[in-house]
């Protein structure tokens, strides 16, 4: 018995210092993220796949229409959408000349839905820079400049944040469940964008989102589009900037000034959520062995560390160890949150972190599985 308690704490201790580690390498890598201003202004190609976005492609439009990056043109990928986006799209062309609409009546069997949109977009585009956002997106005026600004002569890919927006109309935000709920949405995003941030501060692209991104013409090309990434239906932007990073010698940057943090509109019901991340979580099925192994040690040391008070209900250890896991829990999140509060605009999570941790927690445990092993599609394609 003396054996096992004594192999249950070296784990425990490892799983601290392993996670303490992670959020001290995290900080240090958003520290680390350059931010630069070159003067180049090269012609950008602004690309969206749209699928019955009847509802929020008109606010796009007009979000993208107002830019002050205005050397550009606007492709809207149409795919297959049966409601009223086709003719918004429509109105907006006869005000704006720089909006191109593209029409998408089938999918190939050779790729996904939505990577065969972005790619339609991108055979039709002109521009040096390629630039991406979702039809439920509103990317402030200055977003191009920002990107664009990070193009440096050796920089190929650059990502950003896209903070969720939580609704002001109460008949959304009714009730204290939902309020919680919409508050988590939006803390595990923070939480995203400092994994994509920290990690490309170490010149390690894991993680971004297709919400706000850009990277060059030459930079798809040279990898071959997402011909090596199609078995996945998801991934146009992780396992994009994963290939990047593997296959080429671009730098990868890693925008942080909030005139670039691109809202976005949050799954409307605890079901759109959890089909949305079933569809992040896919991606994952192609990650690397050795970084499959690392997201799932993070994960289980979060889950042992927090559960930790379990083994002094059990009696398998001392309340003074049990103490010291959770102290050191609480002192890496804090570290993680803290740090980058002032980055992303997350001054509101450094109250609630301890709250919005425990459902951080649940959800990686019972959500994340179900991207793995449940089968889904892209927009009910």
């Amino acid at each position: 018995m003396m054996e096992i308690l004594i192999i249950i704490r070296w784990f425990l201790i490892l799983a601290a210092a392993f996670y303490l580690a992670v959020h001290l390498g995290l900080t240090i890598g958003l520290k680390r993220c350059k931010q630069t201003k070159s003067p180049l202004q090269p012609f950008v190609s602004i690309i969206v796949a749209a699928r019955n976005e009847e509802r929020t492609i008109g606010l796009l439009l007009d979000c993208l229409s107002q830019q002050t990056y205005t050397h550009l043109e606007l492709i809207i990928v149409n795919d297959r959408s049966i409601d009223n986006t086709a003719a918004i799209i429509a109105d907006f062309q006869k005000k704006n000349p720089a909006i191109k609409r593209i029409d998408i009546a089938t999918v190939p069997s050779d790729m996904p839905a939505k990577k065969n949109a972005l790619r339609a977009g991108i055979n039709a585009s002109k521009g040096e820079i390629l630039c991406f956002t979702d039809a439920d997106c509103f990317p402030p005026p200055t977003w191009i400049e920002e990107l664009v600004r990070q193009f440096e002569p050796e920089v190929g890919f650059v990502a950003g944040y896209s903070p969720y927006t939580i609704p002001s109309n109460k008949t959304i935000t009714n009730g204290i469940l939902r309020k919680i709920f919409f508050k988590f949405i939006a803390y595990e995003e923070f939480r995203a964008a400092i994994w994509s941030s920290g990690a490309i501060g170490w010149n390690l692209g894991w993680l971004c989102t297709g919400r706000n991104l850009a990277y060059r013409r030459k930079v798809y090309d040279e990898v071959g589009g997402f011909e090596k990434i199609k078995q996945s239906i998801s991934g146009d932007d992780d396992l994009f900037l994963q290939l990047v990073r593997k296959q080429t010698d671009w730098e990868i940057r890693y925008v942080k000034t909030r005139e670039s943090f691109v809202p976005t509109v949050p799954p409307a019901d605890f079901r759109s959520f959890v089909e949305q991340r079933k569809r992040h979580f896919s991606a994952s099925k192609v990650f690397t062995f050795p970084m499959m192994l690392f997201f799932f040690f993070y994960h289980l040391a979060n889950f042992l560390l927090f559960f930790s008070p379990f083994l002094f209900l059990l009696h398998l250890s001392s309340i003074q160890f049990v103490i010291a896991c959770i102290i050191t829990k609480l002192f890496a999140d804090m570290i993680l949150v803290f740090f980058s509060a002032r980055t992303f605009d997350g001054s509101t999570y450094c109250r609630s972190f301890i709250i919005m941790e425990v459902f951080y927690i649940l959800y990686n445990s019972l959500i994340g599985p179900l991207g793995i092993f449940k089968k889904f599609q892209w927009k009910q394609s």
